[in-house]
């Protein structure tokens, strides 16, 4: 199975490319494919461009929409797969672990065309699985310019996992989480 780690937005609270954030001796991306790369066969960077120099296996937006966009990532990735679910997850939420792939891993034989995480604070549209067959629909928003991806949630069969440590799902949005989740580093 694949996960693709998405690279591709501006980063405009943190006002830096977190994805280049140095976490001990690495980049936050170098972090998140070395801990992913435990648990998936393939893992996949998705960008707008390749600012990483070819160093990963890399899944570009599609050129046609020039604007940045969550739907627009999905939609490229999930078009670059053929008949099967990828495990999505943001560069920026780097305390996902084994436990939680498995306990939404565990839904993929059922019919959902979705499986992600919620907090009892928030749904996580960028932490689970999604079926490529959603790429049509994906594309469907983007020509209507509807950018939200829990718009897909009320489309298709949509399983929302339950957890209940909302810490597990920190993103790193502002500097002060990244300083944070740095000095938590053992």
């Amino acid at each position: 199975m694949s996960c693709v780690i998405l690279c591709g937005g501006k980063s405009s609270r943190m006002g830096q490319d977190k994805s280049k954030l140095k976490i001990k001796n690495q980049t936050l991306i170098e972090f998140q494919v070395k801990k992913m790369s435990q648990w998936f066969k393939n893992i996949y960077v998705s960008v707008k461009e390749d600012k990483f120099d070819k160093q990963f296996l890399i899944i570009k937006d599609d050129p046609k929409f020039q604007f940045y966009s969550p739907m627009i990532a999905l939609y490229s990735i999930l078009s670059y797969f053929k008949n099967q679910f990828v495990f999505i997850l943001s560069v920026d939420s780097p305390n996902i672990n084994e436990d939680e792939i498995l306990k939404m891993f565990a839904f993929l034989e059922e019919d959902y065309k979705i499986i992600i995480a919620k907090t009892s604070s928030y749904k996580h549209p960028l932490c689970g699985f999604y079926h490529s067959s959603l790429a049509s629909i994906c594309k469907e928003f983007l020509e209507k310019n509807e950018q939200k991806i829990g718009l897909l949630f009320s489309q298709v069969k949509t399983k929302f996992v339950e957890f209940e440590n909302e810490n597990t799902f920190l993103n790193l949005n502002f500097y002060k989480e990244y300083e944070k989740f740095k000095s938590e580093l053992k």
